[in-house]
């Protein structure tokens, strides 16, 4: 009879748990959907009109710019951004930190945004600490979930952590907000110094150049493309990343690359219109800088991205997405150990 009661008590305490949990879920997805997330003020003396993220799909806007009117717009792109790359990649990291995170580690996502995949990652890993760090904050001040907390800082100023303080560190989508000698002399090196030896680091990124691309698709690539090189932006994301990577000492050699292609296009699927949505969007998130770099009035702009929606149909278009996996020297697991892949996503 006391072994029945046990177990009554231990499935009804399981229950309540998985309610609660249940409970929490939609509370914190509902704060994610929400249009009125609040911002922090930014601080006056960062000052960067030209940087943007997402391999040239968002404008880290001046002080004075009008961000802050369009964020419910920035935020939605945003977390359907994340949306859209977590079903080509089928996972929210690569990295071999799975029995880590269930352990209880400590992560940090560089660039954050709404901080969707941070609170995503919480949600599934309740015994981790999660942080989210962004240039320009976009997150709700109202999160309550225990083990995710987010800042304001420029990586370039330096990190607000102490040495060897995170098991795993992510960037997505962010290495375009970076020229060659901020990546390789204060980006890859900040990372590798709050990372503890034996930590991992993750970087996502996406190529801005297609492949079957018709004449306006192949307008507006060359375009960014030449807006980046005047800013001194990385491009040759693919060979850049690794490489700087494996130029820091502090980082054991053998950088494993995971790559991915997309298809463009309704004729390739769910996925493929998601991909046509999310770069549409993104081609509109820097309007300003590159209708001007291209001498285009408003409408005329619009009107390229309106026919890159329908080349991309007729040439097939694609993409190319990697993910780059280093590990800090420090530990006796080797990254060799991972297993490199190349996967064509549809």
């Amino acid at each position: 009879m006391g072994i029945k009661q046990s177990k009554t008590t231990s499935n009804n305490k399981l229950k309540a748990k998985a309610t609660v949990k249940v409970e929490k879920r939609k509370k914190f997805r509902s704060l994610r959907s929400n249009s009125n997330i609040q911002i922090i003020t930014i601080d006056e003396s960062i000052n960067e009109a030209w940087r943007f993220t997402g391999s040239g799909k968002r404008i880290h806007y001046a002080k004075n710019s009008k961000y802050n009117n369009a964020v419910d717009k920035e935020v939605e792109r945003l977390q359907k951004q994340h949306c859209f790359f977590k079903r080509i990649w089928q996972s929210n990291y690569s990295t071999p930190v799975e029995e880590k995170l269930r352990a209880g580690a400590k992560v940090l996502d560089i660039g954050c945004g709404p901080g969707t995949w941070t609170i995503e990652m919480a949600e599934t890993y309740e015994q981790s600490t999660f942080t989210g760090v962004d240039y320009v904050p976009l997150f709700s001040q109202e999160m309550e979930l225990a083990n995710v907390k987010f800042l304001q800082a420029n990586i370039l100023d330096g990190l607000p952590f102490l040495d060897d303080s995170f098991d795993f560190v992510r960037m997505g989508l962010l290495v375009t907000a970076f020229n060659a000698t901020e990546l390789k002399e204060k980006v890859i090196p900040e990372i590798v110094r709050i990372t503890k030896p034996g930590g991992w680091i993750e970087f996502m990124e996406s190529d801005i150049q297609y492949f079957n691309e018709g004449p306006t698709t192949a307008r507006l690539t060359n375009a960014l493309s030449s807006f980046m090189k005047s800013k001194g932006i990385l491009e040759s994301l693919n060979s850049y990343i690794p490489q700087s990577l494996e130029g820091n000492e502090k980082i054991q050699k053998g950088i494993q690359t995971e790559e991915k292609t997309c298809f463009v296009g309704k004729w390739a699927g769910d996925l493929g219109k998601m991909a046509v949505e999310d770069i549409a969007n993104g081609w509109t998130a820097i309007k300003a800088p590159l209708s001007k770099a291209m001498k285009l009035k408003s409408q005329e702009y619009d009107e390229l991205v309106a026919t890159f929606a329908k080349e991309v149909e007729q040439n097939r278009s694609y993409f190319k997405t990697w993910r780059f996996v280093a590990q800090k020297i420090g530990s006796t697991t080797s990254i060799s150990d991972i297993i490199t892949t190349t996967t064509t996503t549809s």
